[in-house]
């Protein structure tokens, strides 16, 4: 009886001091209102090194409803501030910027990652490390690439978002580029580093005035492919749309079609795609057979052609399905031309055929600029919209008859 009352004493001290412990709190914390979070990180390659800037929002001075645009001489440049340091590497720079702040600097908030040309051309592995060694750095945050400095984004005024990160963050998830995270590039960078990463183009408004400072536009500009961790070139838009197809990330796009009839455009929309890639073997030689597979739905035409007549629509759906095919054929030749597996069929082949992408794998990009890659597309068009004829405004002819 003694030793069972010790036992169960000693047992309810030990509940009491673990409760103690968890209510105490974490003795290493920072308070949040010590903080800066950081949203974004932008790279660029520097005379002697790096060049780091973070995006901060200023939460201090941020409105309820506010948005970039919006409010009197309450815009998104004062909401939030950019912060830029050179160094001979990223966490040189890092403790720069952190010495000349009052806050402690925080990347659990860190959404996107903006490379600059030059630095992705000199090679990702500095930036792959600093991503590798962080532990508070969300491995799912988004890459991008610009054709030109990186820093330009600092000069982008958002008109309907709050922050520069919500446009790149919306232009992943309605797939208007192509997805890269981090977690991808590093999981690349351990097979090859062969990649594709969706790019950033930064333009001034024609109209310019000379004495007024004009807002830069951003927008997407294609994709960089990448081999061996280095940029060595560029998908166009066009190329870049049919690396969606391979990739299967391709979600509610429009694609647009000229009519068999009069060649006027038809656009659709794409749902429902299922992309399939399989290496068969035939002797000593590999082919690939790239299968996509989804439904299209008319949302507007031009033409007059009458889509309830079952051979009009077969056309226009083999219409379709050849630009599909052409689009993606176009996106595989240019990785081919620089050697680049950047869409990962050697994957495919490390699944299947293991034995053979042993003795592969050295020289695979060698023989992956060569290697036969079939592409079939069946795309069925499966609505054409509530209005069967196109709707046209019909005026008197010159006798006045209607």
């Amino acid at each position: 009886m003694k030793f069972g009352y010790i036992v169960r004493r000693c047992l309810l001290l030990t509940l009491a001091l673990a409760s103690f412990f968890a209510i105490s709190g974490c003795w290493s914390s920072v308070e949040i209102n010590k903080r800066f979070f950081v949203n974004m990180i932008i790279l660029d390659k520097a005379e002697q090194g790096i060049e780091l800037t973070l995006a901060i929002p200023l939460t201090n001075r941020l409105i309820p409803g506010m948005v970039g645009g919006a409010g009197s001489g309450t815009g998104n440049k004062e909401a939030h501030m950019f912060i830029a340091k050179k160094a001979r590497n990223i966490g040189e720079a890092y403790r720069k910027i952190q010495s000349d702040i009052s806050r402690k600097i925080s990347f659990g908030q860190v959404r996107v990652i903006v490379v600059g040309h030059e630095l992705a051309a000199e090679g990702m592995s500095s930036v792959l490390d600093f991503l590798a060694r962080d532990p508070t750095i969300h491995i799912n945050v988004d890459l991008f690439v610009t054709q030109g400095k990186a820093k330009e984004i600092t000069a982008v005024v958002p008109m309907s978002e709050r922050f520069t990160t919500d446009i790149l963050a919306s232009f992943v998830e309605k797939n208007i580029v192509i997805t890269t995270t981090a977690a991808d590039f590093l999981k690349s960078n351990y097979v090859g580093g062969d990649i594709v990463v969706p790019m950033l183009v930064f333009k001034k408004p024609q109209a310019e005035m000379q004495k007024e400072k004009v807002p830069i536009w951003m927008g997407t500009g294609g994709a960089a492919i990448f081999k061996q961790g280095k940029m060595v070139g560029q998908l166009s838009t066009k190329e870049m749309r049919g690396g969606l197809w391979i990739l299967g990330q391709l979600t509610d796009s429009e694609i647009s079609v000229d009519s068999p009839t009069d060649g006027k455009s038809i656009s659709l929309i794409i749902h429902h795609l299922h992309t399939r890639i399989n290496p068969r073997r035939s002797g000593e030689a590999f082919t690939f057979t790239v299968r996509v597979k989804a439904e299209a739905e008319v949302i507007s035409s031009e033409s007059d052609i009458d889509l309830i007549d079952l051979e009009k629509l077969k056309t226009v759906q083999q219409i379709l399905n050849a630009k599909v095919e052409e689009r993606i054929s176009q996106a595989i030749e240019k990785t081919k031309q620089f050697k680049s597996d950047a869409f990962g069929f050697g994957k495919y082949m490390d699944w299947q055929y293991p034995r053979e992408w042993k003795q592969m794998k050295p020289q695979w990009r060698d023989l992956y600029s060569s290697v036969k890659i079939e592409v079939q597309s069946d795309v069925m068009v499966k609505r054409l919209g509530t209005t069967q004829q196109p709707a046209r405004i019909i005026l008197p002819n010159r006798e006045g008859n209607k």
